[in-house]
């Protein structure tokens, strides 16, 4: 209960000063690569608080002078501290167009270049998708969480249609990543947080340069397949 109380407060008042820097930094940086590192800075604390570790397996496959479709499972919140502050790469999030609204955090993401998502609307999630695509052509990787939500039990979740889009749009190879070990830190629903370990595992691109968006479903199927390997395996 202590370590749980402990990381809330580092949480808030971290927030608070590094959201604060990100959005002072935004000023003088249009690229948003300092804010970014800000944010980097963020994850790492906040998984420090909680005694977690990190190891990632696959960093061969990763170019960090290339754009990338990052996609990833989700089991927990603490998917978004162990990317952040651990993946060698810049890259900016999709994420859903709530937390853009939060005070310094929102603040921080929308003028780092976060993409906001609108859910309930398929024309304004369509151009999100294009926004995002524009980015990553322009040499900017984007993350995403092509299942929507945090996985209750671990498991995956079916994807989300259209997230895929971006891709074939951008026709930017997609990195497909796993992440096991964060839904035992902060299990969805449960505000307590546990020390834990985190394993981020990545794997080669998987290419879409040709590939029409008619052949969406069956890309989607193919880093579905990958990730759902990795997970039978942790």
């Amino acid at each position: 209960m202590l370590r749980t109380i402990f990381a809330w407060v580092i949480l808030l008042i971290s927030t608070v000063i590094l959201g604060t820097g990100a959005v002072f930094l935004s000023l003088f940086d249009s690229s948003g690569n300092l804010p970014h590192l800000i944010a980097r800075l963020w994850g790492k604390i906040q998984l420090a608080t909680t005694g977690t570790t990190v190891k990632i397996q696959g960093l061969e496959n990763l170019d960090p002078q290339k754009s990338y479709i990052l996609v990833s499972n989700h089991q927990s919140n603490f998917d978004i501290f162990a990317f952040l502050g651990y993946l060698p790469i810049q890259f900016r999030w999709i994420a859903k167009a709530e937390l853009f609204r939060a005070p310094f955090m929102g603040w921080a993401m929308s003028r780092i270049g976060y993409i906001a998502i609108e859910r309930e609307s398929p024309k304004k999630a369509y151009r999100s998708m294009l926004q995002a695509a524009e980015k990553v052509k322009n040499g900017v990787s984007v993350m995403i969480f092509p299942e929507g939500t945090r996985s209750l039990d671990g498991n995956l979740q079916p994807f989300k249609k259209g997230l895929f889009l971006i891709a074939l749009k951008s026709q930017a190879p997609i990195l497909p990543i796993t992440i096991c070990g964060t839904g035992r830190i902060m299990p969805k629903g449960d505000w307590r947080i546990y020390p834990g370990n985190v394993q981020i595992i990545i794997d080669p691109p998987v290419e879409t340069a040709g590939i029409p968006t008619e052949k969406e479903g069956e890309l989607s199927a193919r880093v579905r397949n990958i990730l759902i390997k990795n997970l039978s395996r942790s």
